[in-house]
């Protein structure tokens, strides 16, 4: 009896300690994430502001892992990697539009030294204001090294419309 006693303490005080760790670390957590969320939206602006500001890709083409790929709708069909990924970044030098944009609705998926950031981009093109530009779709992958964030994988696209409901009849 006292031996099933003991293995009952044992084990209420192991499941009460480990209900407090995760009570303790859930909070912890989500203000690491909440953390990276604001890094990666700030890394994400200073990109887009030269982007869209200056038409200048370079801070996309420092970005890229060597093993990097990318979808992207203005090239159907085509995974890029790595070199060839920033060759297609600097060819768009000097004709990005310059766009104010907005990041609608960030989000980030932290698995270690990985992060998924996924967002929106709505704009308007400075030069052609009744053109609206965008909506965009994001989604970027970033790896954590010694040297700062890097990018594996990235992921562009635009909505498209919906389908009109079927008429009443």
């Amino acid at each position: 009896m006292r031996g099933t006693i003991r293995l009952l303490r044992f084990v209420m005080t192991a499941v009460l300690t480990a209900a407090l760790a995760i009570g303790v670390t859930a909070p912890v957590a989500a203000e690491a994430d909440e953390a990276i969320l604001k890094e990666m939206i700030a890394l994400e602006q200073s990109k887009l502001d030269l982007w869209y500001g200056e038409s200048d890709p370079s801070a996309y083409v420092a970005e890229v892992a060597d093993d990097a790929t990318a979808l992207d709708p203005w090239v159907p069909l085509t995974r890029q990697v790595g070199e060839e990924l920033r060759e297609f970044y600097r060819s768009l030098e000097g004709i990005i539009p310059h766009i104010d944009y907005e990041i609608v609705d960030p989000a980030v998926d932290v698995r270690g030294d990985i992060v998924i950031f996924t967002f929106f981009t709505e704009g308007t093109d400075l030069d052609n204001p009744d053109v609206p530009y965008g909506p965009w779709n994001a989604t970027k992958v970033f790896n954590r090294t010694a040297d700062g964030w890097e990018m594996i994988h990235t992921h562009w696209s635009m909505p498209l419309p919906l389908p009109a409901p079927p008429a009443e009849e």
